[in-house]
């Protein structure tokens, strides 16, 4: 009997398993008393290792029965991440889970498919059965994540896998499967600070929103500014529509709140990741912001030089307008001192 050492190729495992299926043949035609094909001898044993080993499914002397790893209910995953993003305004991303059995039942099996906290993420199918006939079929149930309107971070919920069956003799173990489901939501803060037109372009502007104290811990935060130049930040080409998207930074069909009040939320954004008005004002007070940006959506020829000047002029929204005089109502000379929004990531 040739022994399988610790980091034996694959190829060696598949060469061997041709030589005991050949052995397989000749020991059950001519009785050898260490015969393959008897499952009281050594040979059955180790010939089971070897197919196992080798991925087959079945025993060559019996093809009848499955070798399986897990009796039972198996499933694909036993633990699974999904987001808030990815989908529509109500919900975000997907992802199948295959359900099998391990072993033929003598009955149908029925799998109840529940979400522990449904109001975090729902199945596409809560009930499977399998039979006699269709018990080695993979089945599978779709999880989705709900993509809610509040900011609460992080969140785990279960998906239980619950097996019934008149078969007394089949192991009916729950099964479980972790989801994890990331948020989407985030906030939009004017800066602490007020600044000229002077601030290194977007990316200066960026640095200057990831330093200051409103931007969360552990997060990245970007300017809400655009410019007219072609390899800079835009919100829209066309008016209102969201297309030729430079380094935006609002996120499709995410909800964004103000960074005083996270439970106040300001907007959620459509498809082309831009807000319909009316919104909620960003800040409950008016002031004047920075943004480059017309009140279509598109990049204003005012923007101090691609926001790197304090002479010309800059366009400017309202704070605390909830029409789309919040991104644009007028410019302003670019040596004011004005705060801008920034929108984390």
């Amino acid at each position: 009997m040739v022994e399988l050492k610790h980091g034996t190729s694959f190829f060696l495992v598949k060469q061997l398993s041709l030589i005991f299926l050949l052995s397989f043949l000749i020991s059950c035609a001519n009785g050898s008393l260490n015969n393959t094909c008897d499952i009281n001898s050594k040979s059955y044993f180790e010939t089971s290792l070897i197919v196992t080993g080798t991925g087959q499914k079945s025993h060559p002397c019996y093809s009848g029965i499955q070798i399986v790893n897990q009796p039972g209910v198996n499933l694909s995953h036993n633990f699974v991440t999904l987001t808030e993003a990815g989908g529509t305004a109500t919900i975000g991303s997907s992802l199948l889970v295959q359900v099998f059995l391990g072993s033929e039942p003598k009955e149908d099996v029925n799998v109840q498919v529940i979400v522990s906290n449904p109001s975090f993420a729902f199945v596409s199918q809560t009930n499977l059965t399998f039979s006699k006939s269709n018990w080695n079929q993979n089945q599978s149930t779709i999880i989705t994540a709900v993509n809610d309107p509040v900011m609460n971070g992080t969140r785990s919920t279960l998906i239980r896998f619950i097996p019934s069956s008149n078969d007394t003799s089949f192991q009916l173990e729950e099964k479980l499967i972790q989801a994890e489901i990331l948020d989407n939501d985030k906030i939009i803060f004017t800066t602490s600070g007020s600044y000229t037109g002077i601030l290194g372009g977007v990316f200066g502007a960026d640095a200057i929103c990831q330093a200051d104290v409103k931007c969360p811990a552990g997060k990245i935060c970007k300017a809400m500014l655009a410019d007219a130049g072609s390899d800079a930040r835009q919100a829209s080409f066309t008016s209102g529509v969201g297309d030729g998207q430079i380094d935006w930074v609002l996120k499709p069909f995410s909800t964004y709140v103000r960074n005083d009040n996270i439970s106040m939320v300001i907007g959620t954004t459509t498809a082309s990741s831009l807000f319909t008005f009316p919104i909620v004002g960003i800040r409950p007070t008016s002031t004047t912001a920075w943004t480059g940006l017309s009140a279509d959506w598109t990049s204003n020829g005012n923007h101090c030089g691609s926001w790197t000047v304090d002479s010309g002029n800059g366009n400017a929204g309202d704070t605390s307008g909830t029409g789309s005089a919040a991104i644009g109502f007028n410019n302003f000379p670019c040596n004011s001192n004005l705060p801008f929004y920034c929108v984390e990531q």
